[in-house]
Parts: C-alpha cells; sequence; structure tokens
C-alpha cells in the first residue's frame, strides 16, 4: 500500500510539473498574456496552416469560402507571422473560422484589453517607428518597433481594427473616451433597434490619428461587414 500511495503520487508530481510547464509556455508566435496565449502579430491569412500557398485579404477580397463562415472550415488559417500584409476584408464569422482552423480562437474584448495596455500611442503625428495611425495603407506587421505591448504583442492601436469576440448592441452614437486624456474613440452609446447587432472592433486603423489607442472601441459595425482596414488576431 505504502508503495502504491509512493507511486501515485509520484505520478501526481510528474502530472503537475508538466501541467506548470504547459500553462507557462506559448508557441513562438505567441506571448503569454496572463493565464492566455495571445498572437504576437495581426493575422494575416493563408491557404496553408504553415502559411504557405495564396495570402487571402492582402488588398483584395480573395477569400475561399462566404461571409457567413458556414463552409470556412479547413479553407483558410489565421497565422501570426511578421512583415507581411495583415489580412483584412473579412467578416467576424470568416475571422472566427479562420482562428479555429488552427486551434485559436478570437480573444474577449477583455484579453484584448489585457494584451495592448502599454502600447505607446503616438498621437496625431506618428514617428517612422511608431503605430501606424495616419491616412494611408495598413504597414507589414510587427515592423513598428515603438508599437508594441507591455505583454509584447505588436500593432495593437493603428494599422488595421481588429475584431473581438464580444457583440453588444449595436451602437447609434459616440461618449465620451474611456480616459478623456487620450481621446481614444468610445462609440458604445445608444443602441440601435433596426440593425445590429454590433460585434466590436478594437485598437484603430491607419484612417484614425489621435483617436486610435489601447482604449479606442467602436461597436458600430455588425459582425457580417467588411473593410481593408478591418483584421483580427487569435488566442489560445
Amino acid at each position: 500500500m505504502k508503495r502504491l500511495l509512493l507511486g501515485a503520487m509520484a505520478v501526481l508530481t510528474i502530472g503537475l510539473f508538466w501541467g506548470q510547464v504547459w500553462a507557462q509556455t506559448c508557441p513562438t508566435d505567441m506571448v503569454k498574456v496572463g493565464s492566455v496565449c495571445v498572437d504576437k502579430y495581426e493575422a494575416s491569412v493563408w491557404e496553408n496552416p504553415d502559411g504557405t500557398g495564396t495570402q487571402y485579404g492582402a488588398g483584395t477580397d480573395n477569400y475561399p469560402c462566404a461571409d457567413t463562415g458556414n463552409d470556412c472550415k479547413d479553407k483558410m488559417y489565421a497565422v501570426s507571422r511578421a512583415r507581411v500584409t495583415p489580412s483584412g476584408f473579412l467578416t467576424w464569422f470568416q475571422a472566427q473560422q479562420a482562428c479555429g482552423n488552427v486551434g485559436k480562437r478570437l480573444l474577449s474584448n477583455a484579453e484584448w484589453q489585457m494584451a495592448a495596455a502599454g502600447t505607446p500611442d503616438p498621437g496625431d503625428s506618428p514617428g517612422a517607428e511608431d503605430c501606424k495611425v495616419d491616412d494611408s495603407l495598413p504597414v507589414s506587421t510587427g515592423s513598428r518597433d515603438n508599437c508594441v505591448s507591455a505583454w509584447g504583442t505588436y500593432d495593437m492601436v493603428g494599422n488595421v481594427w481588429e475584431w473581438v469576440a464580444d457583440w453588444v448592441p449595436r451602437c447609434t452614437g459616440l461618449v465620451p473616451a474611456v480616459f478623456e486624456e487620450t481621446e481614444d474613440t468610445n462609440c458604445l452609446g445608444g443602441a440601435s433597434t433596426t440593425g445590429g447587432p454590433g460585434a466590436l472592433l478594437r485598437g484603430g486603423s491607419v484612417f484614425n490619428g489621435a483617436i486610435a489607442g489601447v482604449f479606442a472601441v467602436f461597436g458600430v459595425n455588425e459582425p457580417s461587414d467588411t473593410n481593408f482596414n478591418i483584421g483580427f488576431r487569435c488566442a489560445r
């Protein structure tokens, strides 16, 4: 009985050890944010899960499945990779499926907020290495050295808006910024009775200047909407 007890304790100890190792480790293309692994970079969507073949959503809406996401399983894959164009032009539903096809998911709004913390806000006049918030096309993922959060995630301010998992009643108007001194846009006012729901977008994009930032939140877009400056990233 004593040997059995010692053996069981040894197995439990080993299991706890490897459980702790697993809990503390993220793949090299992700960073640990609290208890969650979050992609370092805004997603690029590819034909193959290793990021080879055709890239989708890089300058055109060329996804191989419908906006509904209903037929996207195993057809396109979200990749966290530096120095590529972040994919846009996709609905919330397609983004969700692209994450799911690689064993990941969209971040919750709270997880996104945690991962974005500490990203420098460039205001209206970004430098060459600051977050991209001026009026032009998105830059390559991870190419701005000053646009990284305290946790190690890149481009969470500007570049492309990022879908997160949460839906809300669709916004009908702006309200004051969460922290007024930041000027970050806060479109969570009102609740539409003629359309919706809204799916939350975070961080701002290349068009938003000073109103982009870690507290920028936009609830006016329906999850079926698409635009070149709307992208996403994944977590697990």
